[in-house]
């Protein structure tokens, strides 16, 4: 199980840098995978300081999630928001009719449809 966990978060990361090596056309899929990380890391620290959480104990952990260290708290929030970006992926690769499709963040032109008009 950790292994698998680590390795979306290479994936991950190997994803967002070829992504960010064509920011130009790949605008959405950057912003989209840093808010996944910020996110991710900012839930696993309002939980670790929630008391409705404080005894919460994750699979393939032995301690409580308020005991675990700052930097374990981050590490943690990259892992989980990795593996639900990994999560996407594959549902994306599954659905041929990209029938769960969302639209992006943005455009590739940067542009948003309300302010299309206006430029």
């Amino acid at each position: 199980m950790t292994v698998l966990v680590f390795t979306a978060l290479v994936w991950k990361v190997i994803d967002f840098f070829r992504l960010l090596f064509n920011f130009r056309t790949q605008r959405s899929g950057v912003i989209t995978q840093i808010t996944a990380w910020v996110g991710g890391v900012v839930l696993v620290i309002v939980a670790a300081h929630a008391s409705v959480t404080s005894g919460l104990v994750l699979p393939g952990a032995d301690e409580p999630l308020k005991t675990i260290d700052f930097a374990s708290q981050i590490l943690l929030g990259l892992l989980i928001s990795s593996v639900a970006s990994a999560a996407v992926d594959i549902k994306q690769a599954i659905d041929g009719t990209d029938s769960a499709s969302k639209p992006p963040m943005i455009n590739s032109s940067g542009l948003t449809k309300e302010n299309q008009g206006s430029v």
